[in-house]
C-alpha cells in the first residue's frame, strides 16, 4: 500500500470542510504567523492621520463571529459605514494599541486588557480620508456585554467569520478610488473601504493561505 502524501499545514484549509476551521486554535495557528510584533505602516505614514481599531472574533453557538459597527449618521465622516471599534491616535495614548482599546471602551462599553491581544495585522489605508488604520486581533471564547455609545455607533453588526470572508468581491462601485478594492456581504450588510481591506489580509490568511 502506497503512503498517503503528506499535505503542508499551509494547505490544511484548502481540503478540509468550513465546519472544521471553527476551532479557536486552528485559527490561531493560521493567524498567528501572520500577526506582526510592531504595526507595519505604510511608507507614507507620516503624511497621514493615525489610527487604530481592534477586530474581535468571538464564539456564538460554537462558530466564530467578528464584531463590527455601523457609524452614526452624526459622525463629520465615514458616517453610516461599517467598520470596526477603533479611531484616532491621540498623543497621551502612547500606543496605537492603547488606542484600539481606549477607542474600543468608548465606543463599544468593552475593556480589553493588553494580554488578550494577539497581535495586529498591516496598516491599511482609508479610501475617501487621509488615514491609516492599525488593525489589532483579540478571540474571545464568548462575545463580552457591550453597551454602545449611540453618539458614535449606530448600531452592532455581529456576522459569521469565514461566511463573511467567503463572500469576498471586488468592489466595482469603488473602482475609480482605488484598483485592489474589494467588498464583503452579510444580508444586506456591505463592507467595503479601509474595513474590507483588513478583512481582505484574513481572507488570505484563513480562506487562501499561500
Amino acid at each position: 500500500m502506497r503512503g498517503r502524501r503528506q499535505e503542508h499545514p499551509e494547505h490544511i484549509l484548502t481540503l478540509v470542510s468550513f465546519t472544521e476551521l471553527l476551532r479557536k486554535e486552528q485559527i490561531l495557528s493560521f493567524l498567528r504567523p501572520a500577526l506582526v510584533d510592531r504595526p507595519y505602516l505604510p511608507t507614507d505614514a507620516a503624511l497621514a492621520t493615525p489610527a487604530a481599531v481592534l477586530v474581535i472574533i468571538h464564539y456564538h453557538k460554537d462558530r466564530p463571529h467578528i464584531f463590527l459597527t455601523k457609524r452614526s449618521s452624526n459622525l463629520k465622516s465615514h458616517t453610516g459605514e461599517i467598520s470596526f471599534p477603533g479611531g484616532r491616535y491621540v498623543e497621551s495614548d502612547g500606543t496605537f494599541l492603547a488606542t484600539a482599546l481606549r477607542e474600543t471602551a468608548e465606543e463599544v462599553g468593552i475593556a480589553f486588557s493588553i494580554d488578550q491581544i494577539v497581535g495586529c495585522l498591516n496598516a491599511v489605508r482609508t479610501m475617501t480620508s487621509n488615514h491609516f488604520i492599525v488593525p489589532f486581533i483579540t478571540i474571545q471564547d464568548m462575545l463580552p456585554q457591550y453597551r454602545i455609545s449611540t453618539s458614535e455607533v449606530e448600531a452592532v453588526v455581529d456576522v459569521p467569520l469565514i461566511e463573511t470572508l467567503k463572500s469576498i468581491e471586488l468592489d466595482s462601485e469603488h473602482y475609480h478610488l482605488a484598483k485592489d478594492a474589494f467588498k464583503f456581504t452579510y444580508g444586506n450588510n456591505m463592507i467595503w473601504g479601509a474595513t474590507a481591506r483588513v478583512l481582505k489580509q484574513m481572507h488570505d490568511i484563513l480562506i487562501r493561505p499561500s
